[in-house]
């Protein structure tokens, strides 16, 4: 009778564990690698591309469209929330806060979904996005 329970104890931890696990890896959604802000650069883990570069709307900003393919996203319709991190810059230079705006594209093309951002032409650190197709905000 011991070895039952302890059979079905252990049963019930693999159990919750995988649970654990499956429940962890979907609420991380999905991430690409660092894109250098440059044209053409392109990730090798969703194949989000830099696609464009161009001057803003005032002589200090530029313009960023970044491509990102409908296929390699699993939740292809519902994209909650789109998180866009910068590298940090080497100590010796003191980060300034960074204006930005952006925006979401859900049509630049028939197979890619946009993101287009604004942001000041002298930054140039490397991009990373993290997308997420869970309800709520990303910790």
């Amino acid at each position: 009778m011991r070895s039952r329970t302890l059979f079905q104890s252990a049963v019930a931890a693999l159990f919750f564990s995988l649970l654990a696990s499956a429940a962890q890896s979907d609420s991380e959604g999905m991430k690409t690698g660092w894109l250098e802000l440059v044209k053409g650069s392109r990730d090798d883990t969703v194949g989000a591309q830099l696609v464009n570069i161009e001057d803003g709307d005032t002589d200090d900003t530029q313009k960023i469209t970044v491509a990102i393919p409908k296929a390699s996203l699993v939740n292809r319709d519902d994209i909650e929330e789109v998180l866009v991190i910068g590298q940090r810059p080497p100590e010796s230079k003191k980060p300034k806060p960074i204006k930005f705006t952006y925006e979401w594209v859900s049509d630049l093309d028939s197979d890619n979904y946009g993101l287009v951002i604004r942001l000041g032409k002298d930054t140039n650190w490397p991009i990373r996005l993290y997308m997420n197709s869970d309800a709520g905000f990303m910790q």
